[in-house]
C-alpha cells in the first residue's frame, strides 16, 4: 500500500474532524470515497482505527470504523457496525450508537453483544421497557451472557426491583466469580436490602482482589461513614481519589465527612476543588457556603449562597441557611423572607421550620414561634398560609 495515499487519508480525516469541531459525517463520506477510489481494503481501515485508538483519537477512530462497516462484508461488516456503536456511545452520541447497533442487528438479529449494548444505551436514555426487551432477547439467545445479566441486574436495581436484581447479580457471579464490577454492585444492593454484614463481605472481597477499584472504594467508604467508622471511611475516599482525582461524588462525600468531623480547613479545600471542576454543583456550593458560615466568614458565605440561588432559586437548604446568615447579621426582614420562601417551596422541611421558630422567638413573636416549633416536631401537619 502506497504510504503517501495512506498518509493523505489519515491527515484529511483528522483535518475534517478538526474543521467540523468533532463532527464525523464529512470524514466518513471522505474515507469511504477515498478508500474506494484508491482500493484501500476494509482490513486496512481497521488497522488505522486501532492506531487512532492507541493515540486516544476516538472521533477519528469512529470515522475509520464506520468507513470499514460501510465497505466490508459478512462478519467483518457486522462487527464494524457494532464497534461503531460502542465508539459512538463513548463519544456521548447515544442515538447514533442505537442506530449503529440496529445496523449490526439487521445483518445478524442474533448478535448478542449488539442487543446487550443497545439495552445499556436505551436504559440510560430512560427507555427502560425497550432496554429490558433487548436484555431478554440477548438472554434467550445466550443464557450465559455475563454482560447482559450484569446490565439487566443494574436495570432492576434502578427500577427498585431489588430481588430481581439480586437474581441477575448472583447469576453473573456464578458464571464469573471474579467479576469485580458486579460484585461491587451486588454489595450496594445488599446495603439497600439491609443485609449489611453480607454487603461488607462483598466490598472486602472486591478490594482484596482489585485494591484500586474506584467504585468499590467509594461505595465502601459511604458504607463505613454510615456505620460511623469515620477514619476507615476517609481511607477509602482518599484511595478512590488517588486513582480518580476528578471523582465528584467522592470529593463531595469526603468534603462532607471532613466538615462533619470538624476538619473544616481540609473540607474547604475539597469544596473548592469540586467547584473548580463543577461550578454548577449546587449541593457542594451550598455545603461550602455553610462551612464558611460556621467558620464565621459571613461575607464569603453570602457569596456562595447567592451563587447557589442564582443556579437554583428553589434550593431550600440554601434559602434556610441564607436566612440564618441574615438573622446573624441583624437583617431580620430579609431573613424572614428567606424562611418563608423556603417553606413555600417545601412546607415539610423540618430544619427550616425549626430555624424559623428560633427566629420568631428572637423577635419575641412567641405565639408564631410556638406554632412553627410544633409544626417542626409534628411532620405532616398543614403548611403555613401565605
Amino acid at each position: 500500500m502506497d504510504l503517501d495515499i495512506i498518509n493523505k487519508l489519515a491527515f484529511d480525516v483528522a483535518e475534517s474532524v478538526r474543521r467540523n469541531e468533532g463532527e464525523t459525517d464529512e470524514g466518513v463520506e471522505f474515507a469511504v470515497r477515498y478508500s474506494g477510489k484508491n482500493r484501500i481494503p476494509p482490513d486496512f481501515l481497521l488497522k488505522i482505527a486501532k492506531i487512532c485508538d492507541s493515540k486516544g483519537m476516538f472521533r477519528e477512530e469512529y470515522v475509520f470504523m464506520k468507513a470499514c462497516a460501510l465497505l466490508a462484508e459478512g462478519e467483518q461488516r457486522i462487527e464494524a457496525f457494532f464497534l461503531s456503536g460502542v465508539l459512538a456511545y463513548f463519544m456521548g452520541r447515544k442515538e447514533t450508537a442505537i442506530q449503529e447497533f440496529d445496523e449490526a442487528l439487521k445483518l445478524d438479529p442474533g448478535h448478542v453483544n449488539s442487543l446487550c449494548n443497545q439495552g445499556v444505551v436505551l436504559s440510560e436514555l430512560g427507555r427502560k421497557s425497550q432496554a429490558e426487551n433487548r436484555y431478554l432477547r440477548a438472554l434467550a439467545l445466550d443464557p450465559g451472557h455475563v454482560s447482559t445479566h450484569c446490565n439487566y441486574g443494574n436495570l432492576f436495581f434502578e427500577l427498585g426491583k431489588l430481588h430481581e436484581a439480586e437474581r441477575e447479580f448472583r447469576a453473573v457471579l456464578e458464571l464469573d466469580p471474579e467479576n469485580a464490577n458486579t460484585r461491587c454492585n451486588y454489595a450496594s444492593l445488599l446495603v439497600e436490602l439491609g443485609r449489611r454484614k453480607e454487603a461488607e463481605e462483598q466490598f472486602i472481597y472486591v478490594l482484596e482482589q482489585v485494591p484500586e477499584h474506584v467504585s468499590a472504594n467509594y461505595n465502601y467508604a459511604n458504607f463505613l461513614k454510615e456505620e460511623g467508622k469515620v477514619e476507615e471511611a476517609a481511607i477509602h475516599y482518599k484511595e478512590a481519589l488517588k486513582i480518580s482525582p476528578g471523582h465528584i461524588s467522592a470529593l463531595c462525600n469526603y468534603g462532607n465527612l471532613l466538615s462533619e468531623s470538624g476538619r473544616t480547613e481540609e473540607a474547604a479545600v475539597q469544596y473548592r476543588l469540586i467547584l473548580s471542576l463543577k461550578p454548577e454543583d449546587t449541593d457542594s456550593r451550598a455545603n461550602y457556603g455553610q462551612l464558611l458560615f460556621e467558620l464565621g466568614r459571613y461575607q464569603e458565605a453570602e457569596v456562595q449562597y447567592k451563587k447557589t440561588l442564582a443556579i437554583d432559586p428553589c434550593h431550600v437548604p440554601t434559602l434556610c441557611n441564607y436566612g440564618n446568615l441574615l438573622k446573624r447579621l441583624g437583617m431580620f426582614r430579609q431573613a424572614e423572607s428567606m424562611y418563608r420562601e423556603a417553606l413555600k417551596l417545601d412546607p415539610e422541611d423540618i430544619k427550616t421550620r425549626y430555624s424559623y421558630s428560633l427566629f420568631l422567638f428572637k423577635l419575641e413573636r412567641f405565639e408564631e414561634a410556638k406554632e412553627q416549633y410544633i409544626k417542626a416536631v409534628s411532620p405532616g401537619s398543614s403548611p403555613v398560609p401565605y
